[in-house]
């Protein structure tokens, strides 16, 4: 295993211990407390099924599944994060020698794992594609390529090793898919109702619809639209976009368009914690993507 991954997680190692909260019954609650503090700092309270899995044991066995499924860890770029002193942490790491070619587009291979004691985030990891253009993680969709376990299951590393190398050859035969998706054709509207249908739509009660209110997030629907637009003029050029009012994009320029919008959440002002919100929008991006108005245009 690469020394010197190992030791970027090192921050990572504090203990841990679940103690008793004093006249609450255990199967009520206990907290999850950081014993290398002074006091014991507590992180959580959890219920008695609950089952920590350190944050060091989860990534050293996703590093070392990659290792196993072959992948270089000597070339890579690594950033290791933790919030709330220690409650949540990921792992960010971009393989620079896995590489494919989507058009005039370089991409990366990428992996994603985060884990938590305060229960934001079960253990979870996926990989995707970095675009060398605008750093967006791209999520393939692929469901087999995520990978998660809750903090009541027992945690077993072989399994956890084995879906990583499953996911290592999914996520590597993306290239016809993507290629697909870089020459088909749809136009700005196309592109509007796929993300109304998506992305920004959420549920209202019908007393909210007879009142005229939308179903549809304008905020959000007009982000997603000036990036699709911004990634057809790339794709392009600002003249042939335009040229006869033409107006047209490509499947790829939705997607990208779509992981902007997942990775840099340039436009959350509403309170919540980026990471979490983060988290939502990768989810969505994933379900746009199996979506029937996606296969619809994908088949078009």
């Amino acid at each position: 295993m690469n020394q010197e991954l190992l030791n970027k997680i090192e921050p990572l190692k504090f203990p841990i211990e679940m103690r008793p909260i004093p006249s609450i019954p255990t199967e009520l609650g206990r907290q999850l407390v950081r014993l290398d503090r002074a006091p014991a700092t507590p992180l959580a309270i959890h219920k008695s099924r609950y089952k920590p899995i350190t944050h060091t044991e989860a990534f050293e066995t996703s590093l070392m599944a990659m290792e196993q499924a072959g992948l270089d860890l000597d070339n890579v770029d690594m950033v290791v994060e933790q919030q709330q002193d220690g409650a949540m942490a990921s792992i960010d790491v971009t393989l620079k020698s896995h590489t494919m070619k989507i058009g005039n587009h370089q991409l990366f291979l990428k992996y994603v794992a985060r884990n938590s004691y305060n229960q934001v985030w079960k253990y979870q990891s996926f990989f995707g594609w970095m675009n060398e253009v605008c750093f967006n993680t791209l999520v393939s969709g692929q469901k087999l390529s995520y990978t998660s376990n809750r903090h009541t299951l027992r945690f077993d590393p072989k399994s956890t090793v084995n879906k990583i190398k499953k996911a290592v050859e999914i996520v590597q035969n993306d290239k016809p898919l993507f290629d697909k998706w870089w020459n088909t054709p749809i136009t700005d509207n196309q592109a509007l109702n796929l993300f109304s249908n998506t992305l920004v739509k959420y549920k209202k009660t019908d007393a909210q619809i007879m009142s005229g209110q939308r179903e549809t997030n304008q905020k959000q629907l007009s982000v997603l639209m000036e990036n699709f637009q911004q990634e057809s003029i790339h794709l392009h050029g600002s003249g042939d976009y335009q040229k006869k009012s033409k107006n047209e994009g490509t499947l790829w320029c939705a997607f990208q368009s779509a992981t902007a919008w997942s990775t840099h959440c340039r436009d959350a002002i509403d309170g919540r914690s980026t990471y979490k919100l983060k988290e939502e929008r990768e989810q969505k991006v994933k379900s746009m993507i199996n979506s029937q108005s996606w296969i619809s245009l994908e088949a078009a």
